[in-house]
């Protein structure tokens, strides 16, 4: 019973830990699209 709770606790840092490299690749993906689309509306205007 106790292997399993800290095989919880674990799991649980694993989980949150995921979560925030999930956040940070998902905003510097809309971070470098947003930046391409400005480029390219930049481009288009000249």
């Amino acid at each position: 019973m106790i292997s399993f709770l800290t095989y919880e606790v674990y799991l649980s840092k694993i989980l949150i830990f995921a979560s925030f490299l999930l956040l940070i690749l998902i905003t510097l993906s809309v971070v470098y699209i947003s930046y391409v689309s400005w480029k390219d509306k930049k481009r288009l205007k000249k």
